[in-house]
């Protein structure tokens, strides 16, 4: 799957994804739910704090420079 070949989300959530929030406009709620992103969508590529809020979510990377303890 690549960001290039949509995919018709079937949750019953889908009025609070992403894509959906952004064609209402809801800027607020996009911010507070995109401050601190831990997984992406591999549909359309919207970065979000957790998976309940984009359609096809995948974790994305820590970067090397950040270390966990």
């Amino acid at each position: 799957m690549t960001l290039d070949t949509p995919v018709n989300c079937t949750s019953s959530e889908h009025s609070g994804h992403l894509c959906e929030l952004e064609s209402r406009q809801e800027w607020d709620v996009i911010g507070q739910i995109t401050s601190n992103p831990t997984v992406v969508c591999e549909n359309c590529g919207n970065r979000a704090n957790c998976a309940a809020h984009v359609c096809m979510p995948a974790d994305l990377p820590v970067p090397s420079s950040v270390r966990i303890v």
